[in-house]
């Protein structure tokens, strides 16, 4: 079958590379235009655009529902899989594929729609997530589903991991269904018990130290890697890495309070002390915790803000 995969995440290479290896051709990779990207704000493809480039997949990037319309028409796929795509499909595109497009979730439906399903699931402290494929319709997230799996959250997972533990397992099953697709049918979604999980924005990975040091912890799992948790100190934001609960003799009183003992870079919460592993300060190199502590020149009263 003549495949083509809609991703603009390194999620999405599992599935790529287990399509590359069975008996469907992968027609084309589409993705987003590049964008400006980093401090210098240089127009770069994503990571996804650019590992498929250096392995000589081809590539589309559709601005619009025009470009996309059109590389529909030249590259004809029997069937789209959409993975971390970010972009809602126009409904006057969904019937152009044969088998129209189906999508590969992380979380079972209808639970936890939307953009971020897995960061949601780890900071809302759930223990089980999972993957549904299921058929694109007009909604977001609301198409007849397919086949859905439960998985176990682990309390190490991170983002990152947990994104590539569900795409990795969901293989058996996206391959299933294109090798069935045209003679399965697809269940609709229940009715009831739709959660959302809308995209993460830069002030939700603020630290608030007044939170319980396991809804911060939650925090640096889910957030760490993007768009990444952070502090203010001094009146400079400070990118925060590594966290973990400690038991450490220490002078701490209130929330927000740092201090530095033995190679330790301890700040308290409302519960307990955590230890703060790196940093990033505002126009400066990661460091070790340590080395910011002795670079801050820490006293008596010193704070996250």
């Amino acid at each position: 079958m003549q495949l083509s995969i809609a991703s603009s995440s390194l999620v999405a290479i599992p599935i790529v590379e287990a399509i590359l290896a069975s008996e469907h051709t992968l027609g084309s990779i589409i993705t987003n235009p590049d964008k400006p990207t980093g401090r210098g704000k240089k127009i770069e493809a994503n990571e996804l655009a650019q590992w498929a480039e250096e392995k000589g997949l081809e590539i589309s990037k559709p601005a619009d529902t025009s470009e996309l319309n059109r590389h529909l028409l030249s590259s004809q796929p029997q069937l789209i899989i959409t993975c971390a795509y970010g972009r809602l499909i126009p409904v006057e595109l969904l019937h152009g594929p044969r088998f129209g497009w189906v999508n590969l979730h992380f979380s079972i439906l209808p639970k936890l729609r939307g953009a971020a399903p897995v960061q949601w699931a780890i900071l809302n402290g759930e223990t089980t997530t999972g993957y549904t494929i299921f058929k694109l319709d007009k909604g977001m997230d609301t198409g007849p589903v397919y086949v859905s799996k439960e998985v176990n959250i682990n309390e190490s997972d991170t983002t990152p991991i947990l994104l590539e533990k569900l795409a990795v397992l969901a293989i058996p099953d996206v391959l299933d269904l294109i090798s069935k697709i045209g003679r399965t049918k697809a269940t609709p979604q229940p009715l009831s018990g739709a959660t959302f999980a809308p995209k993460i924005s830069k002030e939700m990975a603020r630290i608030d130290w007044k939170n319980p040091t396991e809804t911060i912890l939650r925090q640096d799992r889910a957030l760490s890697d993007n768009p990444g948790i952070w502090s203010n100190f001094n009146g400079e934001r400070i990118s925060i890495f590594n966290l973990k609960e400690v038991i450490v003799a220490n002078g701490l009183e209130s929330p927000g309070d740092i201090e530095f003992v033995g190679e330790q870079l301890l700040v308290r919460t409302s519960d307990s002390v955590v230890e703060i592993g790196e940093v990033t300060p505002a126009g400066k190199k990661r460091m070790s915790g340590a080395d910011f502590a002795r670079g801050a020149r820490l006293t008596v009263g010193s704070k996250f803000e």
